[in-house]
Order: structure tokens, then C-alpha cells, then sequence
């Protein structure tokens, strides 16, 4: 068995959060100010869901689950199932882009032990009990005192000294998430590596097994009746596969047809079919229920388990009734010596091949591109990951021990380093191969990537996010990026002028104009990629960062490949994003201006020349050149290289005060505030080696004031960067944002910092956010967009954490630098 982990998210099973994060609330000031907002807010949302459509951002209705999360199962684009760190199977993402936070108690392991003494002791693997009055005859109680969690992603490890204290039992997860590997990271499933360990002076007969519901996490449609399970048994070399298969009738609303009331409308029944299995081996036996009432007291089950160690390999396929939800179990049983371990192989997986979304539009999923769209695949699926675990952890850790064993970097940034990516499987994420009812695309076609903004926030690809987020994609999955990238640039000429109200400008503003960047690719609530703009706060079309932010990704995501080809074909949209830009510059100074919240800070608002806008401008027109430059057109390279000149000249004489830049140049009382993100252009200049139109010194004393403002002074420096800092020392509160701390922001500061050489800055200031979100808040695997300081959230589960790729890519460029 592989070691446990030195680095990882450790947590012993009875250390709960005293007083974990919760949702950021409205008091009564902000309530009265926010007021027409909120009517606004709720007249949307009443309209939509009048008209059967889930809305894509409901900010009426904050999700708190509380801090149960843990790796999630799965690989990408193909659905996911979070198994929590106390053993809860708590998140699921079966309905495309539907993020869905429910525990389904049925979902366990269970074991029992009995030694020569004939006592059997049996438990199930959870602390927890369930709620509903369902599964009461089982053993629950497991002592959270002599239980702990292990988080590396891909892959978890469950250590337990109960229900017998001279048996150590470890658990391991592994999910195919590989980097540059684009077939078994796309594979829906996950495996369940079970040590067990005698220290005993006895012989144990150890059985353990694996309960699962055949459900979706949405209780309705779990027991709305039709679900029936398969037992199977696969001969294999090594031993056979015991298992049932599990047939679910996934039911998804139809859009409402004109006159058709919510109540008449029909719904599509996809197929979804889990697979859960264990191996026999060498002294391993296996046995199956395929059938259980998991709305029962689960005597039937239990009873065997309990007494005899074994199932009574029982294959019952009646469907399930309506108002009943039905289980399944498979178990192994395995005599251990003293003083040695044995080990047991479950796994489970998955076959959903349609990704559909709420227009009708359905895709096929990347992973049927190796088995096959019909929906019966699970059972291969599978076998799969019983057989070539070891395979999948031999390249994780091919990737993961360098920089494990690097001491030159802090134990807790390698561990979230890692536990950020969990982001990539668990993001509502979609991974497509074709359209439903057309042939398959070309085997070099990676097809469209989609994740959400946050499990809140339900737009994908958003694009102001993903320029944080996206170092992950370009380092480890750089040909995902690259798809990304040419989903948005198809995007650049189209228009739609469908009027719609924005909810925070309460205007009038058409969906998409003619050369503008989308703020995302739409929503799994409409049809995406054919949909776009999902996002109804304000018009877009008018935001000056987006269309810098895809000129600085296009050179990045160049840097990082070496990908000619890719540059050549996105130059002329990245021609097109800088040119619709132009009209932005009223005074004709060659620096773009501002006018409201038009950026990714979209309730902060901001006029005239501004440290963050103004500073992506400088870096793309740099990027611009360098990019000519590459493609041999000199004439070009220089004339961008002349405006990058004189917008620098205009944006240094406007905005830096001699310590930082200012926020921006309006003369307002918040014009002097010390923004965290003021020079995001020059960070990301920095990490594709151009200029940025900041001077280093420039940089350093920026810097060095956001360390000592911004993180110093904000709460003993413990809570990350917060976005605005007054120059007095104390926290900008006459807007929302300023005074939240962004993780993805903190993350990005931190990576700036690392390409300034200020090391020990940068530590301390990502520090502060890995201590909140794996400590205090109990934030793990749903890291928030925004916190404030009294540890509330805003966005639970969200894109802009995977910013800490970026300081990786940092230190990467450092070490190339150095030889």
C-alpha cells in the first residue's frame, strides 16, 4: 500500500469546526440600501421559475452545507460524487452543471470483525446517523476519536482503529484525474482501496461492505419508482468481479411548451446506471444483495452482514415502487493472520452518456468516446478501475512526489496546491464529444470544456474567473485550455440583441455585441455555447477587462504550449478584442477609461483611468506586440509596441501616487484606495515574460504596501488580502467587494509576489486563505469566492481559487530560468 501521505488536508473525524463559516447575510443598512436590487432580484426569480426554468444565480437562497466536504469521486467531465471527510457521500453533479448538496445515508461502508472468540464487532464507517428515521437497525456510532482523513487529490485515505481497536483499517481513494492524460481522466469512476491490518495476537475474519443507493442525491427522483438493479459477475484473471448494476431513470423537466402549466409538463428519462463491484482474490471471497429498501430500517441487509459476515447473493431486479428507494450492497470477506494485511478492491462507476441541458440540447460526454454512447458501459467502466488502480496512483504520483519532496515549499501550499484542483472534477463540470444524434467528431477534437463560476453561480466558462482559474487548465490539461480558448474566440462577431433588464444597473442591455469577449458561454439552465451571456447583473458588453483578459490568455496559454498553430489561428480575434476597445479611450491619451463596475469587480465601482483596468490594457498592448512579433509582422509589432508606450506614460502620470497606484483617477474619497489586484496586468505579463508597463521598483513598493495594508493590517494578517484598504489602515466599506478577501485574488497577489522574488511575502499572504479554508471556516473542497471577517461566505464552490496553479507556474518559470 502506498505510505499515507506526509502533505495533505488531515482531520481526525471528531475535530468539527467550532464555529465553521456560514453564508454572508444582509444587516439592516445594507438591506435598505440594497432594496430595489432585492425586489428586482426576486421579480427575476419569481419570473423564472414561472416559466419552469432554474434560475442561473439565485442570491435569495445561500447553500450551506456546512464543512462535511472531501475528495470528490470521479474523473473529468463525466459527473462526480464528493465523498466527504467523515464518510458522507454529500455532493453530486449527475444533471449536467446542477451542483446538488444532499447526503444520501444509504452511501457507506460498513465492517465487521470477528475473532476466535466468536464476538463480532460491527460498525458502519460513519460517525454520523441518519435524520430520516431510514437504516435506524444498523450499527452507527463509529468513534470519531480513532478515525482520520487524509485529503490529496486525486486521491483520499480513511484510517480507522474501530470497530476493533487491534485491527487498523485504511481506506484509499483513487480517481483517474492525470494530467496531459485525456482518456482515464475523463473516466466516471473511482476505486476504493481497502488495507487491512492485524495487530492483534489473533486471526480476524474481516468483512467489509459497500452499500449505494441508486439515486442521483435528489431524494424526489430517487423515489419517484422504476429504478431496478442487477447483480453481475465478470470472470477475470485474478479473480472475478462480483457487483450489481444499478439502473437509474434520471428525470429531467422538458422546456415548457406554450400554455403548459408546470404541473403538465413531461420529462426526459436519461439513462444513468452505476456500476459498484469488488474483486475476489487469493483468500477473498464476495457476495451481492442487488436489492435493498434503503427507505426501510435496512434490517434485510444488515441482518446477513451482521451474522454471518456475507450476503446471501441475492439478485432481486424488481423496480423500485413509487415512494421507495432501493439500495445495493456487495461485501468481501477475508481472514488476516497476526501481524500481517490483506487488501480489498471495490470500485464504482458510472455511465451517463448524455450531458443535457435545461433548452433539450444533450451531448455525449468525453468519456463514451472509449465506451460508447449506448448507456452500458458501466460494468467495463468498472472493471476498469478495479484493475488499473495502481496504474492511475503509479503516474499521480509520478506527478505529485517532486513536488511533495521540494523543501523548498511549505507543506500547506503543496497540499492545496493539489486539494484546489478538486474544482476541475467538482465544478459542474462538462467534458463533451459530440452533440446527441450526429457522428462522433474527429479523434483529434477535444471537444467543449464547461465549468461553472461556482455551484451558486451557474454560468460556465465564466471568463473575467477563468483568467485566474485558468493556469491550472494550461499546465496540466493544456489541450482543454486550448478548446476553451476557441469556444470563446468563435464567439468574437456574434450579436444578439435580445433586450434584457440588469439586475444591479437596472437597465436595458442587448445579450451580446459584435466584438466583445462574452462574460461567459452560458448557463446549464439555457443550451450553452449556443446561448451565451447568461449573466444578467450588468451589461457586459461595455466591461473593460474581458476582452484584455482573452489577449493576455491567448499569449499565456502560447507560452506555456509553444502551440504556433494555435497563436496563428486566435490572432485575428485577438485583433478584433483590442480594437473594440479603442472607443473606451475619451481622451485620446492611449489608456482605456472606466465607467461604472465594469470588470470582474462588478459592485465596485470605478471612473476614469484605473490601476486594475488600465494595467490589463498596458499588458495586453504588450502582449499584442510580442505576438506580431512571433507571427513576423513587424509593422504591427511596432505600432503596438508605440501604443503600449504611450498608454504606459498615461497610466503611471495618472495613477501612481509614488507608493501604488491609485484605484483610479476619478477624484472621488475612494480614489486613494489600495487595491489588492491594482497591478493583475503586471502579474500576468510576468508570467508570459513581457513587459507590463510597471516599473519592477513600481512593483516592489506596490507590493510591499498591499503586504503591510491589505494582509498586515487585516485581521493579524490571518484571512488572506482583502480587496480595498484605505490608506488610514482601515477596510473600504462604502462598497461590497472592497471589503471581502477573494481566495483566487489572494492567490494571484501571491504569484505576483513570487515572479517580484518576494518570497516570504507571498507566503504569508496565501498562507492567510489556506489557514481559513482548511482550518477555521471549514471550507475544504468548496472554497468560496469571498469571505469578510466575520468568516462569512459569498459563493460557496468556486472557479478563481485554482489561481494557486499560477504561483506554481511562478516558481516553475523561476527554477527554468535558473537551469
Amino acid at each position: 500500500m502506498p505510505q499515507l501521505p506526509n502533505v495533505a488536508f488531515k482531520r481526525r473525524l471528531d475535530d468539527v469546526p467550532a464555529n465553521p463559516a456560514t453564508p454572508k447575510g444582509v444587516n439592516l443598512e445594507e438591506f435598505i440600501n440594497l432594496l430595489p436590487l432585492i425586489m428586482r432580484l426576486r421579480r427575476y426569480t419569481r419570473q423564472e421559475r414561472k416559466a419552469g426554468r432554474i434560475p442561473a444565480i439565485d442570491l435569495t437562497q445561500g447553500v450551506n452545507p456546512g464543512p462535511i466536504m472531501g475528495v470528490p469521486a470521479g474523473g473529468i467531465g463525466g459527473g462526480s460524487i464528493t465523498r466527504g471527510w467523515q464518510g458522507d457521500f454529500a455532493r453530486w453533479n449527475m444533471q449536467a452543471g446542477m451542483v446538488r448538496h444532499n447526503t444520501t445515508r444509504a452511501n457507506q461502508f460498513s465492517v465487521r470483525v470477528k475473532r476466535p472468540d466468536g464476538k463480532a464487532r460491527v460498525r458502519v464507517m460513519n460517525p454520523g446517523e441518519p435524520e430520516s428515521g431510514s437504516l435506524t437497525g444498523w450499527n452507527w456510532g463509529l468513534r470519531a476519536d480513532r478515525a482520520t482523513y487524509f485529503g490529496l487529490f486525486p486521491r483520499a485515505w480513511s484510517t480507522y482503529h474501530d470497530p476493533d481497536p487491534k485491527m487498523t483499517l485504511t481506506c484509499r481513494q483513487i480517481s483517474p484525474v492525470i494530467p496531459h492524460n485525456y482518456r482515464e481522466s475523463a473516466t466516471p469512476a473511482v476505486s476504493f482501496v481497502w488495507t487491512l491490518e492485524n495487530t492483534g495476537e489473533d486471526e480476524a475474519e474481516v468483512s467489509v461492505m459497500f452499500t449505494f443507493q441508486n439515486g442521483a442525491g435528489d431524494l424526489d427522483n430517487d423515489r419517484a419508482g422504476g429504478h431496478h438493479n442487477a447483480a453481475f459477475r465478470v470472470a477475470q484473471e485474478g479473480g472475478d468481479l462480483v457487483g450489481v448494476e444499478l439502473h437509474h431513470i434520471l428525470r429531467q423537466p422538458k422546456p415548457l411548451e406554450e400554455g403548459q402549466s408546470l404541473d403538465q409538463r413531461a420529462h426526459y428519462e436519461d439513462q444513468l446506471s452505476y456500476a459498484l463491484a469488488v474483486q475476489e482474490s487469493e483468500g477473498v471471497s464476495a457476495s451481492y444483495r442487488s436489492r435493498f429498501v434503503t427507505s426501510s430500517s435496512g434490517m434485510d441487509v444488515w441482518n446477513d452482514f451482521r451474522q454471518r459476515g456475507t450476503l446471501p447473493d441475492k439478485d432481486d431486479q424488481r423496480p423500485a415502487a413509487e415512494g421507495m428507494s432501493i439500495g445495493a450492497a456487495v461485501c468481501a470477506t477475508v481472514t488476516v493472520p497476526p501481524g500481517e494485511s490483506r487488501e480489498i478492491v471495490f470500485g464504482l462507476a458510472w455511465d451517463m452518456p448524455l450531458a443535457r441541458f435545461a433548452s433539450g440540447d444533450a451531448w455525449y460526454r468525453r468519456y463514451t468516446r472509449f465506451y460508447g454512447r449506448e448507456g452500458k458501459a458501466a460494468q467495463d467502466i468498472v472493471k476498469d478501475a478495479i484493475l488499473n488502480y495502481a496504474d492511475w496512483e503509479t503516474q499521480i504520483e509520478a506527478w505529485q512526489v517532486p513536488i511533495l519532496e521540494n523543501p523548498d515549499l511549505p507543506d500547506w501550499y503543496k497540499a492545496a496546491l493539489f486539494n484546489e484542483l478538486y474544482y476541475i472534477v467538482d465544478g459542474g463540470t462538462v467534458w463533451t464529444d459530440g452533440r446527441e444524434g450526429e457522428e462522433p467528431p474527429a479523434e483529434e477534437d477535444f471537444g467543449h470544456f464547461a465549468y461553472l463560476e461556482g455551484h451558486e453561480y451557474r454560468l460556465y466558462n465564466t471568463y473575467d474567473v477563468h483568467f485566474y482559474a485558468s493556469f491550472a487548465l494550461a499546465m496540466l490539461w493544456p489541450e482543454i485550455e486550448l478548446s476553451l480558448q476557441r469556444d470563446v474566440a468563435a464567439t468574437i462577431d456574434w450579436e444578439d440583441d435580445d433586450e434584457r433588464l440588469m439586475l444591479l444597473s437596472n437597465q436595458q442591455a442587448p445579450r451580446k455585441r459584435r466584438g466583445a469577449i462574452p462574460h461567459d458561454l452560458g448557463a446549464p439552465t439555457e443550451n450553452p455555447w449556443e446561448l451565451i451571456n447568461a449573466y444578467v447583473f450588468r451589461d457586459t458588453g461595455v466591461w473593460k477587462d474581458l476582452n484584455c483578459k482573452f489577449v493576455l490568455q491567448v499569449y499565456r496559454d502560447f507560452v506555456v504550449t509553444g502551440r504556433r498553430d494555435f497563436l496563428e489561428e486566435l490572432w485575428p480575434v485577438a485583433q478584433k478584442a483590442i480594437d473594440y476597445l479603442r472607443p473606451f479611450d475619451s481622451d485620446d491619451d492611449g489608456l482605456i477609461e472606466n465607467d461604472g463596475a465594469d470588470q470582474t469587480y462588478d459592485t465596485w465601482t470605478v471612473y476614469g483611468p484605473s490601476a486594475y483596468t488600465g494595467g490589463l490594457w498596458l499588458a495586453s498592448l504588450s502582449a499584442m506586440s510580442k505576438m506580431a512579433e512571433e507571427l513576423g509582422d513587424e509593422e504591427q509589432a511596432t505600432a503596438y509596441r508605440e501604443q503600449f508606450e504611450r498608454a504606459a506614460a498615461a497610466y503611471d502620470q495618472a495613477l501612481w501616487n509614488g507608493d501604488y497606484y491609485d484605484y483610479d483617477a476619478s477624484g472621488k474619497k475612494t480614489s486613494t484606495t489600495i487595491m489588492a489586484d491594482q497591478i493583475a496586468g503586471h502579474w500576468y505579463a510576468q508570467a508570459c515574460g513581457i513587459e507590463s508597463g510597471v516599473p519592477e521598483e513600481n512593483a516592489r513598493s506596490v507590493y510591499e504596501h498591499i503586504q503591510e495594508f491589505n494582509v498586515g493590517l487585516f485581521e493579524q494578517g490571518e484571512m488572506g488580502a482583502v480587496n480595498g484598504m484605505l490608506p488610514n489602515g482601515k477596510v473600504d466599506v462604502r462598497e461590497m467587494q472592497p471589503q471581502e478577501v477573494w481566495p483566487g485574488v489572494t492567490y494571484g497577489l501571491a504569484a505576483g509576489m513570487l515572479h517580484a522574488g518576494m518570497d516570504d511575502a507571498a507566503w504569508e499572504t496565501a498562507k492567510g486563505v489556506v489557514d481559513m479554508t482548511y482550518g477555521e471556516l471549514g471550507l475544504w473542497y468548496q472554497t468560496p469566492e469571498a469571505w469578510i471577517f466575520t468568516g462569512e461566505y459569498r459563493s460557496l464552490g468556486y472557479m478563481r481559487p485554482l489561481a494557486i496553479w499560477a504561483m506554481q507556474w511562478a516558481l516553475e518559470q523561476r527554477q527554468t530560468k535558473e537551469g
